[in-house]
């Protein structure tokens, strides 16, 4: 079995989210994770609602705020907080409060009983709470994750689920180069293809509609299943 984590950085990815941004770090902080030393990484994609001054105005040891130069897409913003995470086990975070940090309990759990690599926090298994939300958008979660499942013979539930953890090792070695929504289905080709040891757990999840603040689009579907096609394929 891996060695027992002592550290761990949640990476909070943000762009618009000034509503919810306060919020989400406090939720963060009181949530229990395990007994971990852990810090904070806040990545701003050059936001334009006052979440940036929202973070400019933090003075928390525990919390590093990046301050991005150039707009770019949610794969790119994400890469931005991995390059500065230090803990031994780094957990993404979405800061539109969909996802309940209240779950970083479990989610850790598998690293410490298991010989995890990789935990991903499930949406789909109904297994906790879930708020009932439009069709589309479940089909296309559910044929997402079929598709991975047949490309690469896998039983996963939610590949687009955006409560991740990584042992600090996995994660860089995957070396991630997507941009926008695609970043995902590029962390599960590879993760994949690498060997590595994925776990699956429960957890909560209060979607959100496009009038509250959701970005993901209809067309990021066809991104995302050509992603996964071409890792796949890729060498």
């Amino acid at each position: 079995m891996a060695d027992v984590p002592k550290s761990m950085t949640i990476i909070i990815p943000a762009y618009n989210e000034a509503d919810t941004i306060t919020e989400c770090i406090r939720r963060v902080k009181d949530a229990d994770k395990r007994g971990l030393e852990w810090d904070i990484v806040i990545s701003d994609n050059v936001s334009t609602d006052g979440t940036r001054e929202i973070l400019e105005k933090i003075d928390d040891p525990k919390i590093k705020v990046v301050l991005r130069d150039t707009h770019s897409g949610k794969g790119a913003n994400l890469r931005t907080a991995i390059a500065h995470a230090t803990g031994d086990i780094i957990m993404w975070q979405d800061a539109d409060l969909e996802y309940n940090p209240k779950d970083y309990e479990d989610v850790l759990e598998p690293f410490f009983e298991t010989d995890a690599d990789v935990v991903y926090g499930s949406r789909l298994t109904r297994a906790k709470y879930c708020k009932v939300y439009g069709a589309p958008n479940f089909i296309a979660n559910k044929v997402l994750t079929w598709t991975a499942n047949v490309l690469f013979n896998r039983i996963f539930t939610d590949i687009e689920t955006a409560i991740k953890a990584f042992r600090r090792d996995a994660l860089v070695s995957l070396n991630l180069t997507s941009e926008g929504f695609e970043i995902e289905p590029e962390v599960t080709a590879k993760i994949c293809k690498a060997g590595y040891n994925i776990y699956e757990v429960p957890i909560s999840h209060a979607a959100r509609g496009y009038e509250e603040g959701k970005k993901v689009r209809w067309w990021h579907f066809f991104t995302s299943i050509w992603s996964l096609i071409r890792w796949r394929v890729a060498g």
